[in-house]
């Protein structure tokens, strides 16, 4: 009992340590915010353990404050104020992750803009909780933010943060950047591009209650980088993005998120559930840390935004300088891919590339589909036919594969074991075998149809180069399939990067 009490002594004196301890940084930290506290004029531009020091009063110590109304701009106030000067530099290593949405959101932007007349297009993004401006100004690393956008307009509800986004772009001289001081829910791009509307501007009043908005007005690209989480009412933001877009726009998300694969095991329009798991404690943890800046991290956020949009692109990851925390990249469109065509016709036109089939044209449908009924000859359907089928039907987003740029790859489900068995890892990274020897027994021509085992790919490519009529790549393995589209990617890529080469030299 004495060896008993003693370890229960020794327990209670490391506690107390361990308080006074905490009490002891605590009032140093104080007397340190007290005594280096800048003036007005340099906290703009903050020393690294001031904003270190700020970053750290802000998020843990300082109490949230509130005028009477309680309003989200006050409460925002309250946490960014003190910190607007710093937020730049202790956000670099926390909000991971930026970059690379600018990066796939810049080259979906490119590759949507090829073959399109600039003249009479404009290019329009909208960064919504763009904070301080970091991610336009990111933005230059990929594209020419200047002379590629017509107008940029940051939306943030801080006047704090906006007043540091102003100073910023004035700096760099972009005239085309606006920033707008504004609650997300009511901005309308019309409100801000009058000839979008014929030169008549419209009230925030009259383009709310508008039931028709003209189809070609929205944005190209709308951005929100860690701020969905911190909206407390995000089902009418969400829903208002919807109108925002244009119909060939592209949205790109990225934020914190914590959720159990459960919830998500049924759906087939998420684009993948790879290590999109977080587990119970890491889910209850994250969401009580983040709960006290009031960020929060349920997953009806990024469920709503699914299934309000089309998965383009979905990463699943973790910010593993900072403990692992798990956060997620989306790319998305318009729930109804190519709004110009009605649905039916986007799933017939997919489902006749897949099969091949001539009753499945959609010009010809009709008629064929008569035709075939009085044969009595069954109509080939795909799988990917059947999946969409079943999401129309519910009001569901259609399956990721009908809103990508290309068709490499033929719907399937990636939850099945007989594919969830290779844990998302290839086996072959590049082929052995001298596909030279093919060359001479095959001896393919352009009417030839080719079925092969994916592997590496490798043999795909060299079949490719002989021009058959088509080349089916058929692997269990999905991860081989994957490998192939990025070698194809990759060679079109350096296709158009000579290209442009070969453009610039010729014009320099």
């Amino acid at each position: 009992m004495d060896f008993l009490g003693g370890n229960i002594s020794f327990l209670g004196l490391e506690l107390r340590v361990f308080l006074l301890g905490i009490g002891v940084f605590l009032l140093a930290g104080t007397c340190f915010s007290l005594i280096s506290t800048p003036k007005a004029k340099d906290n703009e531009n903050p020393s690294l353990i001031q904003s270190l020091w700020l970053f750290f009063y802000s998020c843990f110590l300082k109490p949230h404050e509130s005028d009477s109304k309680g309003t989200q701009q006050n409460a925002l106030e309250s946490f960014y104020k003190s910190q607007a000067g710093a937020y730049d530099a202790t956000r670099k290593r926390l909000l991971s992750g930026r970059e690379d949405m600018l990066a796939l959101a810049a080259a979906q932007l490119a590759l949507k803009a090829e073959g399109v007349d600039s003249k009479n297009n404009k290019n329009i993004w909208v960064d919504i909780g763009g904070g301080t401006g970091w991610n336009i100004e990111a933005m230059s690393q990929f594209v020419d933010v200047p002379t590629f956008f017509d107008s940029v307009y940051l939306v943030d509800f801080s006047p704090s943060l906006c007043e540091v986004a102003r100073k910023r772009f004035a700096r760099l001289g972009w005239t085309n950047v606006k920033i707008v001081c504004q609650d997300a829910r009511t901005f309308r791009l019309e409100d801000h591009e009058p000839v979008l509307h014929n030169g008549r501007p419209r009230s925030p009043e009259a383009s709310y209650f508008s039931q028709q908005r003209p189809r070609h007005v929205g944005a190209n690209l709308i951005t929100m980088s860690y701020s969905l989480s911190m909206i407390p009412d995000y089902y009418s933001v969400i829903d208002s993005l919807i109108s925002l877009l244009a119909p060939n726009g592209i949205l790109g998300v990225v934020d914190f998120y914590v959720q159990s694969q459960v919830d998500v095991s049924f759906r087939n329009y998420t684009g993948g559930l790879i290590d999109r798991h977080v587990n119970f404690l890491g889910r209850t943890f994250w969401r009580a840390w983040f709960d006290i800046d009031r960020v929060a991290l349920e997953p009806g956020r990024r469920d709503y935004l699914e299934y309000r949009f089309g998965t383009v692109l979905n990463v699943n990851t973790r910010n593993y300088v900072l403990g692992a925390i798990p956060y997620y990249i989306w790319l998305g469109v318009r729930k109804q891919p190519l709004s110009s065509s009605p649905p039916h016709e986007i799933v017939e036109k997919v489902d006749a590339l897949v099969t091949e089939s001539p009753y499945l044209s959609p010009t010809k449908h009709s008629d064929m589909l008569s035709q075939a009924i009085e044969k009595s000859t069954p109509e080939i359907r795909s799988k990917a036919f059947d999946a969409a089928i079943v999401n129309l039907s519910s009001n569901l987003p259609l399956p990721s594969f009908f809103y990508q740029n290309h068709h490499y790859r033929i719907y399937y489900d990636d939850q099945l074991k007989k594919h969830t068995q290779f844990n998302n890892e290839y086996i072959y990274a590049f082929t052995w075998e001298d596909t030279r020897v093919d060359e001479r027994i095959l001896k393919l021509k352009p009417d030839d149809v080719v079925l092969a085992i994916t592997s590496a790919g490798d043999n795909i490519l060299s079949y490719a180069l002989q021009g058959p009529a088509r080349i089916h790549a058929v692997d269990l393995n999905p991860t081989q399939n994957h490998l192939l589209e990025l070698k194809v990617a990759a060679y079109q890529s350096l296709e158009c990067h000579l290209t442009c080469q070969a453009e610039h030299s010729n014009t320099g």
